[in-house]
């Protein structure tokens, strides 16, 4: 058992003095033996993306349950998305947009992942984060730069979060569960009531009751390459969706116009002043039809479940990512098969029950009339 009480420091010189510090013991993932920690308290600094915070939700309960878990990052945006969780507690940095610390004076937290090797380190704590790590209450702290596998690891470590998961957790702990079969979220991916009364008010002006809403997310932030087209297929998609069926009405992540029924989803809800994870939770909650690339609406909406999903990849894979999903469609791009993606290991080791549901496209790109085909199919 560790034991680094939280307490005051003289803090670092790169650091605001005026922070309060903390000293842990701090780990990542490939030092400090974080698999061997049981009975602590334990702080996670995670300053990814949304996608990878929907990953990290599916392994933590794989993790020692004797350790009680706090997570946070800058950017309450993405730290929202874990409240409700049973497993890991939420820390509010009081930063909406996702960042690394540097304009609180505190670029991730006054350390350096190198630093994270077992031993104590001196953590700066601008506020409101400086209060909420002090009620956690904290003895270590986790920091894992969260690698990317491409599909290189094996079954039943063939995603990017089940490979995490190795260094994690002990390998006694993980036979203890049947890898075989998806692994489920520990997120609550619902809304506050309150919340979802308000955002379902911001939502009727576009798709009053009796529409059918369809989330689109055409682009994400990490490769220009999986982004789908100029925006030209998606118009067409939607406008194909409105012929078939006049109900239909788009919310764009993008806040792109895709025409008659459409609408951007900061234009829609921006004026809630919330964050972003918190609102998304309530749009899934009236959604009918998701349709994107691999970022973090797709993977947040795989994980929820309930949703039918069209996923939409041109240069990744989904068995590098998600879990399967029964509601799930992927269209895959011939490029992604020409570069030889299919025949990685993490495709040609899973087992049957682990199988997306995928169509092989012969074109590089996707065309609309192949989603549709898709939606309307189901």
């Amino acid at each position: 058992m560790l034991r680094w009480p939280f307490r005051r420091r003289t803090p670092k010189p790169q650091a605001d003095p005026a922070h309060a510090w903390a000293l842990f013991g701090a780990m990542r993932e490939d030092a400090g033996r974080f698999a061997g920690l049981g009975d602590a308290r334990v702080l996670i600094y995670f300053p990814h993306g949304l996608g990878d915070w929907i990953f990290f939700s599916l392994i933590a309960p794989l993790l020692d349950p004797t350790n009680a878990y706090a997570i946070t990052r800058f950017g309450d945006d993405y730290v929202s998305v874990a409240e409700g969780s049973a497993l890991l507690e939420p820390l509010f940095s009081g930063v909406r947009a996702p960042g690394d610390g540097s304009a609180q004076g505190a670029r991730h937290l006054g350390i350096a992942l190198c630093d994270c090797d077992g031993g104590k380190v001196r953590v700066a704590l601008p506020p409101p984060l400086d209060d909420a790590v002090e009620r956690f209450v904290p003895e270590a702290m986790l920091w894992t730069d969260f690698p990317e596998t491409q599909g290189r690891t094996a079954f039943p470590y063939h995603t990017k979060a089940r490979s995490l998961a190795r260094s994690l957790a002990t390998r006694s702990r993980l036979r203890g569960f049947d890898l075989s079969q998806p692994l489920r979220s520990c997120f609550d991916f619902a809304a506050p009531a309150a919340l979802q009364a308000r955002f379902d008010e911001s939502l009727a002006p576009l798709a009053p009751p009796g529409s059918r809403v369809c989330v689109l997310s055409r682009t994400g932030f990490t490769a220009a390459r999986k982004n789908w087209g100029d925006g030209s297929e998606a118009r067409a998609f939607a406008a194909a969706m409105r012929r078939e069926d006049p109900r239909w009405r788009f919310v764009s992540m993008d806040e792109e116009d895709l025409g008659e029924g459409s609408a951007g989803f900061r234009a829609l809800f921006g004026r809630l002043d919330e964050p972003f994870a918190r609102l998304y939770k309530a749009l899934a909650a009236r959604a009918d039809l998701f349709v994107g690339v691999p970022a973090g609406p797709l993977h947040f909406t795989m994980a929820r479940g309930g949703v039918p999903v069209i996923g939409l990849w041109l240069a990744h894979h989904p068995d590098w990512y998600d879990e399967p999903n029964a509601d799930a469609i992927h269209l895959i791009g011939r490029t992604v098969k020409d570069r030889g993606y299919d025949r990685r290991p993490a495709t040609r080791t899973k087992p049957a029950s682990l199988r997306h549901r995928i169509v092989q496209l012969e074109t590089s790109e996707i065309p609309a009339t192949a989603v549709v085909e898709a939606a309307t199919r189901r």
